[in-house]
Order: C-alpha cells, then sequence, then structure tokens
C-alpha cells in the first residue's frame, strides 16, 4: 500500500479469503466431513497454492500467509496439511489417545507417535469435531499460540487502520485521482481493479450460500426460512468465481508462459519431491524396522 500499488494487498486479502472455503459447508455431506476432516485439508495446501500462482503470485502469496496462520495454532484447532492429500498414507499411532503402547500391525511400518485425545477431538470447533470411533491423527503442522477470534480482529482493523492511513495522510495526492474529487477516486477503484472486485464478491456470495445453513443449523438464523435462497446462492458464486478466473485469463496465460521457458527445471524438483519421500520411507523401514512422524 505504502509504495504505491495497493491492486497487489487487495490481490493477497482476496487469496487469504480463499482457504476457508473449506469450511463444514452444507455442499459437503457432513459425516464425509467429518470423517475426513477436509478443512484446513482441501484448500489449505500447496496444490492450491500453485493453482492460485497461475492467476497471481499475490494470489498465492494470501492463500500461503492464510495456511501459514492457521499452522501457528495449538493442537484444539488441529494445524494445516500443507501436502494434502499425499500425506494421509499413515494411519495409527504408536500409542493410543492414553499414551499407551499399541499392538504393531504387521502390514504397517510407518506410525504416528500418538492418537489424538479424545477430547481435542470432542472439543474443537463444530467443523473439526470428531465423535465417536477410533481418533485418527492426520498429518497436521501444530504451532504455538490459539489463532483466536482477538487475533483474527487485530489482524483485520490493523489492515484497515493502514490502509485508512495511507489514504487520508497525504490527502491522496500520491493517487493517479485525489481523494478529493471521491465519486471520481471510486470510480477510479472500481475501473482498475473492477477483476479483483469480482473475486471479492464471489467469495463474499459463497460464504454466505454456506454462513445460511451453518446459523440455521445452530438456530442462530433469525428468519429460518431463508436457508431455501442457498442453492441460488452458491450458484451465482460460483458463476462470480468463474468470471474472476475469466478476466484472469491473460495473466494466467502469461504466468503460464513464464513457467514453460523453464519447464525441465520445474519437473525435475517435483520429480525429486516426488521420489525422495519414498525411498527415505523405505531406508527408514529397511528390514522390518518401524518408523514414527
Amino acid at each position: 500500500m505504502f509504495f504505491g500499488h495497493p491492486e497487489i494487498a487487495f490481490l493477497i486479502g482476496l487469496g487469504a479469503l480463499l482457504p476457508d472455503l473449506d469450511r463444514e459447508y452444507w455442499f459437503i455431506p457432513s459425516q464425509d466431513y467429518r470423517d475426513e476432516q477436509l478443512h484446513r485439508a482441501l484448500f489449505h495446501n500447496v496444490f492450491i497454492m500453485a493453482l492460485a500462482y497461475l492467476m497471481s503470485p499475490f494470489l498465492s502469496l494470501g492463500v500461503f500467509l492464510h495456511a501459514l496462520l492457521d499452522s501457528f495454532t495449538t493442537v484444539k484447532d488441529r494445524g494445516v496439511e500443507w501436502f494434502w492429500p499425499v500425506t494421509r498414507f499413515v494411519k495409527r499411532g504408536r500409542k493410543d489417545a492414553n499414551g499407551n503402547n499399541e499392538p504393531l500391525d504387521p502390514k504397517e511400518h510407518v506410525y504416528f507417535y500418538q492418537e489424538d485425545p479424545k477430547g481435542l477431538l470432542e472439543n474443537p470447533d463444530p467443523e473439526l469435531r470428531q465423535l465417536g470411533g477410533r481418533p485418527v491423527p492426520w498429518r497436521r503442522t501444530y504451532g504455538m499460540a490459539l489463532n483466536s477470534q482477538l487475533l483474527d480482529r487485530g489482524f483485520l482493523f490493523g489492515s484497515i487502520a493502514i490502509m485508512v492511513i495511507w489514504l487520508f495522510a497525504s490527502g491522496g495526492t500520491h493517487l493517479a485521482i485525489p481523494l478529493a474529487s471521491f465519486p471520481q477516486f471510486v470510480r477510479y477503484l472500481f475501473d482498475r481493479y473492477f477483476r479483483i472486485w469480482v473475486g471479492y464478491v464471489s467469495i463474499v456470495i459463497i460464504f454466505v450460500a454456506g454462513e445460511l445453513d451453518r446459523r440455521y443449523r445452530a438456530k442462530l438464523l433469525r428468519v429460518p426460512g431463508l436457508t431455501f435462497m442457498k442453492i441460488p446462492i452458491l450458484a451465482v458464486g460460483i458463476l462470480c468465481f468463474l468470471y474472476f478466473v475469466f478476466l484472469s485469463l491473460t495473466g494466467i496465460l502469461t504466468n503460464l508462459k513464464a513457467i514453460a521457458t523453464d519447464w525441465v527445471s520445474i519437473l525435475l524438483v517435483a520429480l525429486v519431491v516426488a521420489l525422495l519421500c519414498p525411498i527415505l520411507a523405505k531406508w527408514q523401514t529397511r528390514d522390518g524396522r518401524i518408523a514414527t512422524v
């Protein structure tokens, strides 16, 4: 913002909204969602960052920063699965939820250290709750700080305050259209960043579609009859997002061209990483040894 490129800030902000589209919304069956624990996995991973990069590196940076902040949460929020779905091949812990040794399976050679305690699975946010059955530890990245509403709001209002100071401190003289002509200034922002606004509108509409059902189930919706609107609202949101992708086609083609100029290096890196993981697992479990992650 301070260096005169607000579009970068807007794109990072838009990218930061994308990961939470994988929350427990009505269009994902609740039981499947809870059994598979899709939140902080489905859209919180490096593959989504790669897809976002095609539209804009700054959009991808926003996704990355969101996932990074979510990593610094306690086990109550279960961290982030950076490499979902390729990191879910480990299904058992060497110790149970109470810290007692579990019998080893002759077919399994790679284990988690300990399965998630039942209390942590039954008491987090609703979309992360797992009731009954055997606790299954996913490959989450755990951090050291609880990302509470207070911290979330601190980032939100702090960012807004910085933008307001940037806009008004010098009377808008650093902008192409001074703030003195406010209607002209608003038109300037709309015209210059139309594509970005379409992206924001699409994400907000999709969130609204999900929140209608969430609030209805939680008995927080003042007008329960409004839930019938969730399907048309979702459809409008998806159409808006597709329009945002269409408006980004030029950038996508440019980024694909840039990637194509060095595709050999990119392919080599992907192959090395893809091969290194199973080779390391095989080495660690040679001669029937047990490995722990």
